[in-house]
């Protein structure tokens, strides 16, 4: 016995030196993850709070802008883009982000597949789902009715490095519209949709806030 463990020793030590050889060659270890995404005020995004997608344009200081969401009389609800002046208090909707892949992290994190989500009072007039999804076909946009385990549900945030600070970008994981940034689209008649495009549109992620409530 002790003949035999002596002689898996070398192995042993050769297979822990090749692999830290290849961690520290490429800048990374096998417990690394990507950093945490962080809010508008520069605290890290948390699992189960909620937050306004803020559309980082350069606007007019009399102007705002919001993501709000279009609703159809068939049910279809789709995110938007829109700018108004800045007297209407337009916000929007919050939302929270969750994991796909489960784990007792709280903070969100840069380059992993999530599920975005409105308030669950959304559902009713959004084909019974507040989860925000891709469509496939005709409708390639941005919208609710989504499940949260498939994958045209399923989106990352990515880090803007010349976006300004704390900004980010939204990123397709669905089947189709994989690695596809979301920007806006107008080829929907006079709606600036939310879709994959070949221009991201740069969010930051403003929370809540003390006060505010929005029902799960």
């Amino acid at each position: 016995m002790e003949a035999a463990a002596l002689l898996k020793l070398p192995f042993i030590l050769f297979l822990s030196f090749i692999i830290n050889g290849v961690s520290a060659s490429h800048g990374f270890s096998i417990v690394d993850q990507p950093p945490a995404v962080l809010d508008s005020s520069g605290n890290v995004l948390l699992k189960g709070e909620y937050y306004f997608l803020d559309p980082a344009l350069i606007l007019p200081t009399i102007y705002s802008a919001a993501i709000i969401i279009g609703i159809y009389r068939n049910g279809t609800c789709w995110l938007q883009s829109e700018i108004a002046i800045f007297t209407y208090g337009i916000t929007g909707l919050p939302v929270q982000f969750s994991p796909v892949e489960p784990n007792d992290d709280e903070s969100i994190h840069e380059s992993t597949d999530l599920n975005i989500k409105f308030s669950d009072e959304l559902s009713p007039l959004c084909g019974g789902s507040s989860v925000v999804k891709v469509g496939e076909l005709e409708e390639e946009y941005v919208s609710l009715g989504g499940v949260e385990g498939d994958r045209s549900s399923w989106f990352k945030i990515e880090k803007v490095l010349d976006g300004g600070i704390h900004s980010y970008k939204l990123v397709s994981s669905s089947d189709s519209q994989v690695g596809r940034d979301i920007g806006i689209s107008t080829s929907f008649g006079e709606t600036n949709r939310l879709a994959p495009a070949d221009e991201p549109l740069v969010f930051q992620f403003s929370p809540l806030g003390d006060g505010l409530s929005a029902s799960k």
